[in-house]
């Protein structure tokens, strides 16, 4: 039987998966599991809510398996403004991908998650959909370390209350470790480090922010920093776990060292598959 699971703490559902690993949109993805183009471990599935362990059955799309490349590839690309973090953009836009395409030819390349199209920095680019599953698993918490250059008098209680927002998102992240914990036991995650909000730099009208946190949703930092009345100037991703940007110019793009990948690995407690 393939490894179909409603309430695993570990499982997404299937249309979301497919479209992380760059199959379509989420839409788009609904329509192949509705015409029974999709299977997993053999088995067509057509029911839209199906949710999956993903690295644990083998999920195929008109008989082409996904996910599960037979070569890994897995870059580190530090995203110039302008660009979105996305395999294709229907408005046309240039894409992360197009920025990888000498080094991953022929390959189904798809970001680890997501940068907005004015934030710079780390984003990391691979054709492994279990790895990427599990780097932007909540549980796992891998830590995104930003340089955020903010205009306005930065005071104290703005520090404190950016702070006490960092706190709730590790909060968040132990319940959700928690659920998977009672749905799997034996089975634990890897160390982490505590969300953080640290000043660099404070000038009369401008401060610079080292900000730490576990999770990438969706304009997290922006938010934060709109919510204490500062604006952001520049923002950037200084790395993604234990992979940064460093000496790696704006646009550019390399494949992970053997070193990189395995403390990347090690994050995510290892990256065993079931196939």
């Amino acid at each position: 039987m393939p490894k179909i699971i409603a309430n695993d703490a570990d499982a997404i559902r299937l249309n979301h998966f497919l479209a992380q690993v760059g199959v379509a949109s989420r839409r788009a993805c609904d329509a192949l599991i509705s015409a029974g183009r999709v299977r997993v471990d053999g088995k067509v599935i057509r029911e839209l809510g199906t949710r999956v362990v993903p690295g644990e059955s083998e999920i195929t799309v008109d008989g082409t398996r996904v996910g599960s490349p037979a070569r890994r590839i897995v870059m580190i690309l530090h995203k110039p403004r302008g660009f979105v973090s996305t395999v294709t953009d229907p408005e046309g836009r240039p894409t992360v991908i197009d920025l990888c395409r000498s080094l991953g030819r022929r390959q189904r390349l798809f970001p680890v998650g997501r940068l907005d199209v004015n934030t710079t920095g780390a984003l990391l680019v691979t054709n492994d959909g279990f790895l990427c599953y599990k780097l932007t698993h909540p549980r796992f918490g891998i830590p995104r370390v930003y340089e955020v250059r903010v205009r306005g008098r930065m005071d104290d209680a703005q520090i404190r209350r950016l702070e006490r927002m960092a706190a709730e998102e590790a909060r968040i992240a132990e319940r959700v470790e928690a659920a998977a914990a009672a749905a799997r036991p034996g089975m634990r995650s890897p160390r982490k480090p505590r969300p953080s909000v640290e000043l660099i730099a404070r000038k009369e009208k401008e401060a610079v922010l080292k900000v730490t946190l576990l999770e990438g949703r969706n304009r997290q930092v922006r938010k934060m920093c709109e919510a204490v009345g500062l604006r952001i100037v520049a923002l950037k991703r200084m790395s993604f776990g234990p992979v940064s940007v460093w000496k790696l110019p704006e646009g550019a793009v390399r494949t992970l060292t053997a070193r990189e990948l395995a403390k990347l690995e090690q994050a995510v407690g290892g990256v065993k598959r079931g196939h």
